[in-house]
This record gives C-alpha cells, structure tokens and sequence, in this order.
C-alpha cells in the first residue's frame, strides 16, 4: 500500500488514522449529495487498493445529506469497501440526522454514532 497523507475531496479529506481505518473528515456543506459519495468511493477505492476499511467519519459541523445520497450510503454498493462506519460528532442536529438515517436506511454494515474520536477507534478496532 503507498503512503498517503491526506486527499483532498470535495467535501473534505480522507487520510490513513491506523493500520485498516480510513478518516474522512468532512468539511461544513449545505449538502451532501450522491455526487459526493461516489467521488468519497472511488477516493477509497484508489487510495485502499480495493481493500474494505473501517471508516472513521468526522462530521463537526451541520451537513445535510439528501434522500438519495442517504439511500446510496446506506447501500451495498456504496459499502464495497467498509467494515464498519463510526460517525463522530458533538453535535445534536448531527445526531438526529444520524439516528435516523441508522433506524430508516439502515446501512449494510454495522454503523454507529459516537461523541468521541477515542470511544469510535475503540469500536472500529472490534472489527479489525
């Protein structure tokens, strides 16, 4: 596997946190849409050598995901490459957004959200 610091995407940067995690922090967007998805997919694909990875989403600020981009992220095909999504956020918004997309689209890997980085790596680490 190269090396990669950090790629810069659309709507954020995806790097290496550790041996079989992905972080993907994500800037501040009025939307996220499938568009940003499948480039978040093929950036994942490049960069992991078509390996699946535990992903560690960063969202610190409010971003609103549309109905089909929460349908897509939830999917099979949007999840070839993950083991398991950890979302952390201190935001409440966030976390509403959040639980609903987890009860109604229900993602085809385990998904959970966390307030704190360190209690996400922790989970993440159970699949690895």
């Amino acid at each position: 596997m190269e090396t990669i610091d950090k790629v810069k995407i659309s709507i954020g940067a995806i790097s290496f946190q550790e041996n079989g995690i992905i972080r993907h922090e994500i800037n501040e967007l009025d939307t996220i849409t499938i568009f940003h998805l499948k480039e978040n997919l093929e950036t994942i694909k490049k960069i992991g050598e078509g390996k699946a990875y535990c992903n560690l989403i960063i969202m610190k600020n409010f971003t609103h995901c549309d109905a089909e981009a929460r349908k897509f992220a939830a999917s099979e095909e949007n999840n070839i490459y993950t083991i398991a999504n950890a979302f952390v956020t201190e935001s409440e918004a966030l976390r509403i957004v959040g639980n609903f997309y987890i009860r109604f689209d229900k993602p085809t890997r385990p998904t959970k959200l966390f307030k704190k980085e360190d209690d996400a790596l922790k989970w993440l680490r159970t699949f690895l």
